[in-house]
């Protein structure tokens, strides 16, 4: 009798139980994804920035993500609190700032247990100087397109200006 209850047991338990540890495994794992995204990303693009729409919205995402991880956290917040200055700061701030985001990294690193993702790596990203040639292209062309458009917009208000003291100076017959 009492083999026939713990038969009962197991037979109702373990498939409850395994249910919820294939539950609790499935969440652990997309944890870990989600960091891993939100630290691939940041690491893919710590040499130029945060600056594009994509990167602002996975750095938002951190705090979220890494909500249970507290140095992580902290450090984010000292990186997102050095980022907030007055633009003519920047090049004084610029080398605090940083190490402010090399910090966050490493913390990122370390909770995801990356041992050999240290400073080093992190200071040290893949930059070919096509890359840059052509991002600095690209920028001066954006600036060119920036400067013709305010040409194009004074002249364009020279002109009723023009045209009004044509009319002022034409005398009436």
């Amino acid at each position: 009798m009492v083999l026939e209850i713990i038969n009962i047991v197991a037979i109702i338990v373990i498939p409850i139980l395994s249910v919820l540890i294939g539950q609790w495994l499935q969440n652990k794992s997309e944890k870990r994804k989600d960091k891993m995204r939100v630290f691939s990303h940041l690491m893919s693009y710590r040499a130029f920035g945060y600056t594009d729409q994509n990167s602002v919205n996975i750095f938002n995402s951190v705090p979220i993500v890494f909500n249970e991880d507290k140095d992580v956290i902290e450090k984010y917040n000292i990186y997102l609190g050095s980022m907030n200055i007055e633009p003519e700061d920047f090049a004084q701030k610029q080398k605090e700032i940083e190490n402010n985001k090399t910090k966050m990294l490493e913390s990122m690193a370390k909770t995801l247990g990356y041992k050999n993702i240290n400073w080093e790596v992190i200071q040290t990203p893949y930059l070919p100087i096509g890359l840059i040639n052509e991002i600095t292209n690209e920028n001066t062309y954006k600036q060119g397109q920036l400067d013709v458009v305010k040409i194009l917009s004074q002249i364009k208000q020279q002109k009723p200006q023009e045209e009004n003291r044509t009319k002022k100076s034409k005398p009436n017959t």
